[in-house]
């Protein structure tokens, strides 16, 4: 399957609907996940850094918690351009078909 797909875009083919679909899903899932796994991996750190102060440790406590700051807000705006330029496309996209669509219906008439 992926093979064929692989080909048929190759020779400038397009997907189906159908397989359209299951690639964006299976896109979607996979970033949300791993957007998901980050962010909680994230916030489980930000808890030690306080455990680290706590501990007398704030100049460590203080690096971490600012490198996790820093990941979360990388993480997120990443996800989020992501998400706005597929969007984006995707909108363009389907306007760009519906304006073929009108012209090839004027034409033919």
């Amino acid at each position: 399957m992926r093979n064929a797909l692989r080909n048929s875009i190759r020779r400038g083919e397009t997907m189906t609907d159908e397989q359209q679909k299951r690639y964006n899903s299976k896109l979607t899932t996979f970033t949300k996940k791993a957007v998901f796994a980050i962010l909680t991996i994230a916030l489980i750190d930000l808890q030690m850094s306080y455990i680290l102060a706590f501990m007398g440790k704030e100049q460590i406590a203080e690096t971490l918690s600012s490198t996790i700051a820093d990941t979360i807000i990388g993480v997120m705006l990443g996800y989020f351009l992501k998400a706005l330029f597929e969007t984006f496309f995707e909108k363009r996209e389907e306007r760009l078909n519906r304006e073929l669509e009108q012209m090839e219906d004027g034409t033919n008439e």
